[in-house]
């Protein structure tokens, strides 16, 4: 329960909600995952981007 606790508590000082819900599923399992060093919501996002390209051009092709 405190990795849930953590990421709420992390996603309430965002300044900006998270709205994407593939974006909140790869945050989330990066905070649970992780015992420490989790990187901040811009970082992650910023990380997540390409993924994301790559993950659409796979499935549009």
């Amino acid at each position: 329960m405190r990795t849930v606790e953590r990421l709420l508590k992390i996603l309430r000082r965002d300044r900006s909600p998270i709205s994407d819900p593939s974006f909140a599923e790869y945050y989330s399992a990066l905070v649970s995952e992780a015992g420490s060093g989790v990187p901040t919501i811009e970082e992650a996002r910023r990380d997540f981007e390409p993924l994301r390209r790559l993950i659409e051009r796979a499935f549009l092709i």
